[in-house]
């Protein structure tokens, strides 16, 4: 992971020309701010004074000229530039930083002194003005919100970038941050890990992947000693940096509380300036699909060039001034990434997962497809990629993206335990309409890892052509389409005859509906917790109560019991949690199956 970053940051620096002092700055936390409140210090021939108090627009022009770097500790910043919450802040803040900085730097800078004194004799007054323009802000404004210094000679207003002073102290705090952790220094002489050269080396990494927070981490029980776990060079760190930056600003996104970031990795470590050029020139967007978004951009460039890089994805959850990484997928190819997209895009193509079909099945107020699906004109939350894994994998999804990305296949038996414990918790509590959705939402899911060849099955799969042959015999053409077109889904007899009789059972609940305005047969599905003795003893059941409301439908049950016998003679393969997911794909997708004119 280290070395694609220090490539990128590598060719950034010399065909960007960025400087240190770029590759330092952390612009990319300010892509919110809007205003910062600028503390003018006129320059006398005593020294330093306090002049005023204003607000100034914000651009990300500026963010160099403000020389803005925060620590891991949080509690004050490589110069006197900070974010502003609360006016009383930006004085605890200011005095830490002048009692931590200001013998180390009062030599470097003499008028230090005098801006330290300015700050202390006029706090109170500071403190107030800053307070004033920071109220006056509206709430948009005040996020992000920035106090910063600016020195006056004459009629010129100095940033501090200008000062070659505070930029000196600006590189000389922010590259200590790399390695005073713990109030221990930690650097020596060493070999890079990363260019191998012999130089003064320090644990740099821009991504923490080991900690000495406890010196039982830290190598020999020392944490003086913690650049010998990662012994980076000065200049790697600063390309590491500058890659960092780039990510950061380019290729990172938030999914659901998590921030993940992608990570080209060109396999003949030769850089393409056109992909580098494409990714900042479209910028970071939204993701539309739920899980990535960038490597759409990256392919629109590289199509005609083949797979020349690989992508790798860095999960991570943000913790305070850390943040965890959780999962690491590497080696992704960009065809995989394609792969993934026009296999989700061609799901919501099928049959069942069309406008009309699901007004069938959800009712008139839904409209558009299912990707795009709205109720009553309101846009349905979670039907990307990653919406709906989490939706049925809730505490791990993190890690189930990551198994699609690295193409790990998932076995049914766990899959499919996972897409029916939601399913019947919705069942259990009388949610009818959310069941649906539910359902719709595993089918979708379980089509798309299916046709990626993502999820594990440990039987063969039965010969097909005979059962379509009897198909033909009935009326029920829709079925014939929906078995050839999910095929994937619907491999062997058992898995038919269990989702037919929950397209039975749908018939039944129907027609319980039209002639008593209820539906009672629900409450003898055991809760959608059925296994292959129940599902038996229900089809006479479900076949008794059709003609005590004298009706029937003969070529369904004759197609179920054919079903059965062929399980029977084959042997069932299915498990409980499996035999009780294809039941209630039946039970909530039946009433698409009424009629049997062609679907279009």
């Amino acid at each position: 992971m280290l070395k694609p970053i220090r490539e990128l940051g590598k060719y950034l620096r010399d065909n960007k020309n960025l400087n240190q002092l770029q590759i330092l700055t952390e612009s990319s936390k300010l892509k919110n701010t809007k205003k910062m409140i600028c503390v003018v210090f006129s320059k006398e021939e005593e020294g330093l004074a306090f002049d005023n108090v204003y607000i100034e627009d914000f651009d990300q022009e500026k963010a160099e000229k403000i020389l803005y770097r925060t620590f891991r500790h949080a509690r004050y910043d490589a110069t006197l530039t900070a974010k502003i919450t609360k006016p009383d802040m930006i004085e605890k803040r200011w005095t830490l930083w002048f009692g931590k900085y200001f013998e180390k730097f009062k030599d470097v800078f003499p008028e230090l002194d005098s801006l330290k004194e300015a700050v202390e004799s006029n706090k109170d007054k500071l403190i107030e003005e800053i307070s004033e323009k920071y109220t006056s802000l509206d709430k948009t404004e005040k996020r992000g919100c920035l106090v910063t210094i600016k020195i006056k000679e004459g009629r010129n207003e100095k940033y501090l970038a200008d000062i070659p002073e505070f930029i000196e102290i600006f590189k000389t705090t922010s590259m200590e941050d790399f390695y005073y952790k713990h109030k221990v220094e930690s650097i020596g002489e060493g070999t890079c890990c990363l260019c191998m050269k012999n130089e003064k080396v320090i644990p740099a990494s821009p991504f923490p992947v080991f900690t000495v927070d406890k010196e039982g981490f830290a190598y020999g029980f020392d944490r003086a000693n913690s650049w010998k776990q990662l012994p980076i060079c000065i200049e790697c760190t600063l390309d590491l940096q500058a890659g960092k930056g780039f990510l950061k600003n380019k290729l990172s996104f938030i999914l659901y509380g998590y921030q993940y970031f992608v990570i080209p990795h060109f396999i003949f470590k030769e850089i393409s300036s056109e992909i580098i050029d494409e990714i900042e020139y479209r910028g970071r967007k939204d993701y539309r699909n739920g899980l990535l978004n960038a490597e759409e951009d990256i392919l629109e460039e590289m199509k005609e060039k083949g797979d020349i890089l690989n992508l790798i994805f860095v999960f991570c959850k943000p913790k305070q001034q850390f943040f965890d990484i959780i999962r690491y997928s590497e080696d992704v190819s960009p065809s995989w990434i394609k792969k993934m997209y026009d296999d989700f895009d061609a799901t919501n193509r099928k049959m069942i997962f069309k406008q009309k079909n699901l007004k069938v099945i959800l009712g008139d107020k839904w409209s558009e497809g299912f990707r795009k699906g709205q109720w009553a004109g309101k846009s349905i939350k979670n039907l990307n990629l990653s919406g709906i894994v989490k939706t049925f994998f809730p505490t791990n999804f993190i890690d189930i993206l990551g198994n699609i990305l690295d193409q790990e296949k998932m076995h049914d038996y766990y899959l499919l335990s996972s897409l029916i414990k939601p399913i019947r918790e919705q069942h259990g509590q009388g949610n009818e309409w959310s069941e649906k959705l539910l359902t719709l939402k595993s089918f979708y899911l379980f089509n798309f890892l299916l046709d990626l060849n993502l999820v594990h099955t440990s039987h063969f799969k039965s010969k097909q052509c005979k059962e379509m042959n009897f198909m033909k015999e009935t009326k029920y053409r829709r079925l014939e389409e929906f078995f050839n077109e999910f095929q994937n889904a619907f491999d062997t007899s058992d898995k038919k005859a269990i989702f037919l009789e929950g397209v039975l059972v749908n018939f039944l609940l129907s027609v319980q509906y039209a002639q008593r305005g209820s539906t009672p047969f629900r409450k003898k599905l055991y809760g959608l917790k059925l296994d292959k003795r129940k599902i038996k003893r229900l089809l006479p059941v479900i076949i008794e109560k059709f003609r005590a409301y004298n009706t029937a439908y003969p070529n369904l049950e004759a197609l179920i019991s054919k079903y059965f016998v062929e399980a029977d003679e084959n042997g069932w393969k299915v498990s409980d949690n499996e035999l009780g997911y294809y039941f209630a794909l039946g039970l909530n997708l039946g009433k698409f199956f009424k009629g049997g004119d062609k679907l279009e």
